[in-house]
C-alpha cells in the first residue's frame, strides 16, 4: 500500500490507460533516497493489468560497462531480434555481445529499441519500468532515450526513477514527476502501520528525523528500537559521518551511542539511512555478511558468481591469515543466505539465479561498511571468478578496483575492455576504461597513449569537456608527433563543439605551422577543419591567419590535392573580400574536391554547403540526398542531422518549400534526440524562413527565438542569420520595410556577411530600400552580390540581378531589367523568387499605367502564391489586382499537401512509391504503427481511402 501518493498514482494511472489505448507516453520520475519511487514503480506494475512489464535498473557498479542496462532490461525480448531489419538487429546484437561488433552509429542501438518496443507492444501493450536510471551505462542511456522520444502511436509507456544528488541524468523534453516527503498525517499513518507497537518517544523521534521520507519512516523504528534495546546501529559507522574503528556507533564525544540518534545529530538523509541499514546487516551472521560483501562488490547478482567468488575470497584469506597469524573471514556458503532473505534486506529471483539487494542503501551499507582490505580482497576474488570471454570488462574493472598501485597487467585488461566498448560503439564506456588504464601504468608513454584513446573516445561520445579534459592530461605526456596530432584534432574539436571557435582554430593553426613543410597534404587536411571554423566563425582575423598559413603550403605541380588548395583559397578570397579573378571557376573547383573526398562523409558534407555557395543548388542537394540515403540504408543516425540540414538548404534555394520544411523538421527532430544542437540550430533558421513565406509570425519568431536560446553559453549560433534573414522576410511580407531594412543591414555588416544568407538576402534589402525611399542604402549591398552573380553565373541569381537592376534603375530601364529577369526565371524558376519578381513587375506596370500589362503578371504572381500558400504575398497580389479593376473572385486554394505536416508528406511519399509500413519505419526512424497512425491522418486529408489511391496523387512540389 502507498500512503500519501493519489496524485503520483493518477498521473501513471493516465499514462497506462494511454498505453492501453495506443497512445504512448513516457515519464521521468525523479527524487532524494529513499522518497518512494520504487515504491511506486512497484505500485505501478501491480496497476499494468493486461499488459507486458519490462523491468530493469542501472547498477552503480556497471555504469562503465556498455550496454549493461540495456541488455539487463531487454533480456527477455531477445527472442524477437529476428524481427528487426538486419541493420538494426546486427547491432543490436552487436551491443550485448550476441554476435560481432558492426561499426556502427551509436544510434542505431536506440532505434533498434524502439522497433523492438513496438514488435513486444504488437503482441500486448507494454510497460517498461527502469529504477536508478542514473546509473545506467551511458550507451544504454542514450538507446533508451531515443526509443522513448520516438514513440508515437505504440501501446508503450516507460518509466524512469532517476535518484537526486547522483550522476545526472538528463532528459530534456521529457514529462518529468518530482516526488517530496509525505505530509504529516500520510507519514503517521505509515509509521503506525509498520511499526505499532512504538514508544510515544521514538515515534515521535522517527517522524521527526524522517522528514516525510517514506524509507527512512519504515527503517529507522527498527534502527531507533534496536538501538534502545542495547544494539549498536551498525559496524563502522558512526552517526556524525565518521567511521567507528571499534566497529561500534560513536557519538560527536567519541563514545558508543546506545540509546538511538543523539541530539543535535544533523547527518544527510541518506547517511542516517545507511545507518539503519547497517545496523540491520551487523546483526546476520558473519559468513552471511560475507556473502553480502561480495553480492554488495559485483552488483550484477548472479549468484554461481557471488558464490565462486565467495569461496575464493575466504580461501585467499585463509592464507594470509595463516601468514600474519590473523583472524580467517568466514567461509561462505549458500545455505549462509536464508538470514539475509528472512531479514528482507536480499531477495532472489523466481528461479534461484539472480540475488538484488532490497534497496540500492542496503548494498551501500554493506560495502561500505566493510574494511578496505576486505573490499579489495572481494574484487580480486571477483575478477579470479569472470573466467568467461563474455564477462572479461567486468573481470577488467574488478583488477583494476582492486589494484592499490601501478599494475600493467590490469592496465591491459582494461585497455582490451576499452577497444571492445569502442567496437560495440560504447564509446563513454570506453573512455572510461582507457582513462582508468592510464591511471594503472607506470609507463610515460604509454599513459600519454591510453589518455589520447580515453579523449577521441569521449568525442565520439560527445563528452566534449570530458574530452577536453583528457586531452590537456595527455599532451604532457605524449612526444610522439603523430599521437600528438591526435590530440590537436580532438581539442579543435571540442572546442568548435562547445562554440569556442577561435580556440579550436588557433590549436588547428599551430599544427599546420608546425607540419606543413614536412607534411602539406597532412597540413591541407588540417585546414579543411580550420576552414569549417573560419566559415561558420564569421571572423576576419581568424580568416586572414588562415590565408597566410595557406599561402605558405606548397603543392607541386598536379598534385592530386591542387583542387583541394583551390578550394581553399576560394574560401578565404570569399570571407576576406579577396579578388578572385585568377582563380579557376569555383563549380569546376567543388566539384573536383568532390572526387576527391568520396568516401569522406565529414568533408563531403562541407562540399556540399560550399556547393551551395557555389550556386550549385541542385548539385549540393543530390550530393546531400545521397547522403542521406546512405545514413537511412546503414542506420547513422548521427550523421542524418548535418545531411538533412544540406537538403533542406538546398531545396529551400530551389524553391521546393514543402520538400525543405520536411527536411528541416526531421533535421531539427533527430539533432535534438542525439545532442547536435549545431544541425538543429540550421534548421530552425531553414524553418523560420520557411515559416515567414508563408506569413506564420508567431512561428517564424519562436523559431528565430530558439536559435538564440538554444545558443546561450555558447560564442555564436549557427542559425542566426538564417533566422535574422528569416524576421526581416516576414517584416517585408509584413509592410515594415525599414525594419526589414534595419535588419539587413545589421545582418551584410556582421562578421557573417560572407555567409549565404547573407548573400542572398540582399534582394530583399534592395526592396526595402526601395520600398522606403532610400536606394542609396542598397547600393553598395548591390555591388557585393552583382559580383555573386558573376561568380555564379546560374539563371535564378542572374534574375534576381536583373529584379534588383529593375527595382534601382530609372523608368525608363526598370522594364528592360524587369524583362531580362523573367526570361532568367524562366530558364530555371523558383516559384516564390518568380512570383515576386513577377510581382514587382506588375506593380511597376500599374504605377506606369499599363493596367492591362499589370493585370497578367499579378495574376501570374497570385496563383503562384495562393499555390505555394504564401498569405502576405498572395494578399499583396490580390490587393494591386484590385487596384487595377480587376477583382479575383475565385482563387486557388492551396495543394492538399499543404495540410500534411511535414513528417505525413514523407510518410505518403515513400507509401505512395510503395515501401511497406517496416521500410518507411525503418528510414525514418521510426516504428511501424507510428507510421500506420500518420498515413490514417494523412487519408483524409489527401482525400483517399487507402494505400493504393496514393500513387495517382502529385506528392510534388
Amino acid at each position: 500500500m502507498l500512503y500519501g501518493r493519489t496524485t503520483e498514482q493518477q498521473v501513471v494511472g493516465d499514462l497506462l490507460d494511454g498505453a492501453r489505448n495506443g497512445v504512448s507516453g513516457v515519464l521521468v520520475v525523479r527524487g532524494e533516497p529513499g522518497i518512494g519511487k520504487s515504491a511506486l514503480l512497484d505500485a505501478t506494475a501491480e496497476l499494468a493489468g493486461g499488459m507486458r512489464v519490462l523491468r530493469g535498473l542501472g547498477i552503480e557498479s556497471e555504469a562503465q560497462l556498455p550496454f549493461a542496462g540495456l541488455h539487463l532490461i531487454l533480456r527477455p525480448a531477445l527472442h524477437k531480434l529476428a524481427r528487426l531489419p538486419e541493420p538494426q538487429q546486427r547491432a543490436l546484437e552487436g551491443a550485448f555481445g550476441l554476435g560481432p561488433a558492426v561499426p556502427a552509429d551509436r544510434m542505431l542501438v536506440g532505434l533498434a529499441v524502439l522497433t523492438l518496443l513496438a514488435e513486444l507492444a504488437d503482441e500486448t501493450p507494454l510497460l517498461c519500468l527502469v529504477d536508478d536510471a542514473q546509473w545506467l551505462d551511458r550507451p544504454s542511456a542514450e538507446a533508451l532515450l531515443f526509443a522513448a522520444r520516438r514513440l508515437g502511436a505504440e501501446p508503450v509507456a516507460v518509466i524512469f526513477a532517476v535518484r537526486e544528488g547522483e550522476t545526472p541524468f538528463p532528459a530534456p523534453g521529457l514529462p518529468e514527476l518530482r516526488l517530496s516527503g509525505l505530509g504529516p498525517a500520510d507519514a503517521a499513518a505509515l509509521v503506525d502501520g509498520q511499526a505499532a507497537r512504538l514508544s510515544p518517544e521514538v515515534r515521535y523521534r522517527v517522524l521527526a528525523e524522517a522528514g516525510g521520507n517514506p524509507l527512512a519512516l519504515i527503517e529507522l523504528p527498527a534502527a531507533l528500537t534496536a538501538s534502545e534495546s542495547g544494539l549498536s546501529l551498525g559496524s563502522g559507522l558512526s552517526l556524525n559521518g565518521g567511521l567507528s574503528m571499534d566497529g561500534g556507533v560513536s557519538g560527536e564525544n567519541g563514545l558508543p551511542v546506545e540509546t538511538g540518534l543523539p541530539p543535535g545529530a544533523s547527518l544527510p538523509l541518506t547517511s542516517r539511512l545507511q545507518a539503519a541499514f547497517h545496523g540491520q546487516v551487523a546483526r546476520l551472521p558473519a559468513a552471511t555478511r560475507a556473502l553480502l560483501l561480495v553480492a554488495a562488490a559485483d552488483g550484477t547478482g548472479e549468484l554461481a558468481v557471488v558464490l565462486a567468488a565467495a569461496k575464493s575470497a575466504a580461501k585467499s584469506a585463509a592464507k594470509s591469515a595463516a601468514k600474519s597469524a590473523s583472524t580467517s573471514a568466514p567461509v561462505a556458503e549458500l545455505h549462509d543466505l536464508p538470514p539475509a532473505l528472512d531479514a528482507g534486506l536480499v531477495r532472489l529471483d523466481e528461479v534461484g539465479r539472480r540475488l538484488s539487494f532490497r534497496h540500492p542503501l542496503v548494498r551501500a551499507a554493506v560495502y561500505q561498511g566493510a574494511p578496505l582490505d576486505r573490499r579489495i580482497a572481494v574484487h580480486r576474488a571477483l575478477a579470479d571468478a569472470l573466467t568467461g570471454t563474455d564477462q572479461a570488462d567486468r573481470r577488467a574493472w574488478h583488477l583494476a578496483t582492486a589494484a592499490t598501485g601501478p599494475d600493467e597487467h590490469a592496465a591491459a585488461e582494461l585497455a582490451r575492455a576499452a577497444a571492445q566498448a569502442a567496437q560495440r560503439n560504447g564509446h563513454s564506456a570506453a573512455a572510461a576504461a582507457y582513462e582508468r588504464a592510464a591511471g594503472l601504468t607506470a609507463d610515460r608513454a604509454e599513459r600519454g597513449r591510453l589518455l589520447t584513446q580515453a579523449a577521441e573516445s569521449a568525442i565520439e561520445a560527445g563528452e566534449l569537456r570530458s574530452a577536453r579534459s583528457l586531452a590537456e592530461r595527455a599532451q604532457p605526456q605524449v612526444n610522439d608527433p603523430l599521437i600528438a596530432a591526435r590530440l590537436v584534432l580532438v581539442l579543435a574539436a571540442a572546442h568548435s563543439g562547445e562554440g569556442a571557435l577561435r580556440a579550436s582554430h588557433e590549436l588547428l593553426l599551430a599544427e599546420v605551422a608546425r607540419i606543413r613543410k614536412d607534411d602539406p597534404h597532412a597540413a591541407i587536411t588540417l585546414l579543411m577543419e580550420a576552414f569549417g571554423n573560419v566559415w561558420f566563425g564569421g571572423d576576419r582575423d581568424m580568416a586572414v591567419q588562415t590565408a597566410a598559413q595557406l599561402d605558405e603550403i606548397k603543392l607541386d605541380p598536379g598534385d592530386r590535392l591542387t583542387p583541394v588548395r583551390e578550394l581553399q583559397d576560394w574560401i578565404v578570397s570569399l570571407v576576406i573580400g579577396r579578388a578572385t579573378d585568377r582563380l579557376p571557376p569555383m563549380a569546376g573547383v567543388v566539384a573536383a574536391a568532390r572526387e576527391i573526398y568520396a568516401g569522406h562523409t565529414r568533408t563531403l558534407m562541407e562540399i556540399a554547403g560550399l556547393e551551395l555557395v557555389a550556386g550549385r543548388d541542385a548539385e549540393a542537394c543530390a550530393l546531400a540526398a545521397e547522403i542521406t540515403a546512405e545514413a537511412r540504408a546503414k542506420g547513422y543516425v548521427g550523421t542524418l542531422p548535418a545531411a538533412l540540414y544540406h537538403v533542406a538548404a538546398a531545396q529551400t534555394n530551389l524553391g521546393r518549400y514543402r520538400d525543405a520544411l520536411a527536411s528541416a523538421a526531421e533535421a531539427d527532430d533527430i539533432g535534438r534526440d542525439t545532442g547536435q544542437w549545431r544541425w538543429s540550430s540550421l534548421a530552425n533558421g531553414v524553418m523560420a524562413f520557411l515559416a515567414a513565406v508563408k506569413g506564420d509570425e508567431q512561428r517564424c519568431r519562436d523559431l528565430a527565438a530558439r536559435t538564440r536560446t538554444e545558443a546561450a553559453g555558447r560564442i555564436f549560433s549557427p542559425g542566426a542569420s538564417r533566422a535574422e534573414w528569416a524576421l526581416a522576410l516576414l517584416d517585408l511580407g509584413g509592410g515594415r520595410a525599414e525594419a526589414t531594412l534595419k535588419r539587413l543591414e545589421d545582418l551584410g555588416r556582421g562578421g557573417g556577411r560572407h555567409q549565404l544568407a547573407s548573400e542572398r538576402s540582399v534582394p530583399d534589402l534592395v526592396e526595402a530600400a526601395v520600398r522606403i525611399g532610400e536606394p542609396a542604402r542598397a547600393a553598395e549591398p548591390f555591388t557585393r552580390f552583382e559580383a555573386a552573380a558573376r561568380r555564379i553565373g546560374r539563371p535564378p541569381i542572374d534574375a534576381l540581378a536583373e529584379r534588383c537592376r529593375a527595382l534601382l534603375s530609372p523608368d525608363d530601364r526598370a522594364d528592360e531589367h524587369f524583362t531580362a529577369a523573367l526570361r532568367s526565371h524562366e530558364q530555371d524558376s523558383r516559384p516564390f523568387e518568380h512570383a515576386r519578381t513577377e510581382l514587382l513587375y506588375g506593380e511597376w506596370l500599374r504605377r506606369a499605367r499599363r493596367k492591362s500589362e499589370a493585370r497578367e503578371h499579378l495574376r501570374a504572381a497570385l496563383e503562384t502564391f495562393d499555390r505555394i500558400d504564401a498569405r502576405p504575398w498572395a494578399e499583396r497580389a490580390n490587393s494591386e489586382l484590385d487596384a487595377t479593376g480587376l477583382a479575383v473572385k475565385h482563387r486557388q486554394a492551396p495543394g492538399p499537401l499543404s495540410r500534411l505536416t511535414p513528417q505525413e508528406l514523407q510518410i505518403v511519399r515513400l507509401a505512395a512509391q510503395g515501401l511497406s509500413n517496416r521500410d518507411i519505419a525503418a528510414q525514418l526512424f521510426l516504428s511501424p504503427r507510428t507510421v500506420g497512425h500518420h498515413l490514417y491522418k494523412a487519408y483524409p486529408k489527401l482525400g483517399v481511402a487507402s494505400r493504393g489511391e496514393l500513387a495517382a496523387l502529385p506528392l510534388n512540389d
